[in-house]
């Protein structure tokens, strides 16, 4: 990973070092005619944003995936379920975008899911349990089908205009890539069941998508 990251720092370097060349021969063979010093910079820009974006997601995502080295620290059990911190980078996607925050700041745990159209039996046995005399109103549900998720166009997660200077563009770059890891990890959850506990930014997650284990769960983490 290291040597892929130098590569890739290097092969950066060569690219911006080559662009320079060739706007300084545009420059002297006056093919930058009628150019401004402004429409250069933007220029810049628009491509110091596009890789820096590029870049960061891709590191987001490596390092979510990973489960957030940072925090496996912190990885505790409850019950005999692996309980983790929500990453960081999700939490200010929320925050930035302003998505999702009925999942990550609801009044009480909440159980998150996505279910195709051959998954209908968890579905059911799901919501049919939380509906019981002794779990309502004791967690809050959102479930989604994988149609209903992926055309979802939530919060505000791209940039709403041209970044003027590097450090803006980095603040657009990162909220792009916290959002992204905000998407990420609900996809994540949604492949099996994840139980999110939002007064201290907690999660367990199912390991399979099976019904009976998820009403298991869902008794089991009732106190948590």
């Amino acid at each position: 990973m290291k040597k892929e990251i130098k590569d890739k720092i290097i092969e950066t370097g060569c690219f911006f070092i080559c662009v320079g060349i060739l706007l300084a021969i545009a420059y002297y063979t006056g093919f930058l005619k009628g150019f401004t010093v402004a429409d250069i910079q933007d220029a810049y820009n628009r491509t110091v944003y596009n890789f820096s974006k590029s870049a960061r997601a891709n590191k987001d995502k490596v390092a979510f995936l990973e489960s957030n080295s940072k925090n496996n620290r912190k990885i505790t059990s409850f019950k005999g379920y692996r309980v983790m911190y929500i990453p960081a980078s999700v939490l200010r996607g929320v925050s930035s975008s302003g998505a999702w925050q009925q999942i990550f700041n609801s009044d009480k745990k909440v159980v998150f899911y996505l279910y195709s159209a051959n998954q209908k039996d968890f579905h059911n046995s799901v919501q049919n349990y939380l509906g019981t005399k002794s779990k309502k109103g004791r967690f809050n549900c959102y479930a989604y089908t994988a149609d209903q998720f992926s055309s979802m166009r939530v919060g505000e997660g791209g940039a709403s205009k041209i970044c003027d200077s590097l450090d803006e563009c980095n603040m657009v770059s990162q909220k792009a890539s916290d959002y992204t890891a905000l998407s990420e990890f609900l996809k994540l959850c949604g492949k099996t069941m994840c139980i999110i506990k939002p007064s201290n930014g907690q999660y367990v997650m199912l390991k399979s998508k099976n019904s009976g284990q998820a009403v298991k769960m869902i008794n089991d983490l009732v106190n948590w």
